[in-house]
């Protein structure tokens, strides 16, 4: 495991949960690939929370960028939550803010995430 980011997975009746915890970069990217490369190989849902992440950089805006279709593929519903101001950041400079489904809320406060269907369609706001 890289030192950079610590990458967590559970597993519940509803899915799989990665909690990431560090910056996402060239360096420690390859290591929440391998986590979602896992998750969408078994076909169960993700939900993939991101409040641990105070940065990231193209590296992971492109793994980001990667996973619906990943997921699309194999008809399982994915959720992204907790974008920081970096990342939202990130995001909106790239136009890609269709990955931002949620910013991070503080951490005594939950919001529902979106989901994003296996077509595409996003559902909630």
């Amino acid at each position: 495991m890289n030192d950079g980011i610590r990458v967590t997975t559970s597993h519940d009746p509803h899915g799989t949960v990665i909690t990431v915890a560090g910056e996402l970069d060239m360096d420690t990217c390859p290591t929440l690939r391998q986590a979602t490369a896992a998750a969408a190989a078994n076909g169960a849902p993700l939900h993939l929370d991101l409040v641990g992440v105070p940065f990231m950089d193209v590296f992971a805006l492109h793994l980001l960028l990667d996973l619906p279709q990943n997921f699309q593929q194999r008809q399982a519903p994915l959720t992204i939550s907790g974008f920081q101001r970096q990342p939202t950041r990130l995001l909106t400079l790239t136009s890609s803010e269709h990955l931002q489904l949620r910013c991070a809320p503080p951490r005594n406060v939950i919001f529902p995430p979106v989901f994003v269907e296996p077509s595409g369609a996003r559902i909630g706001a």
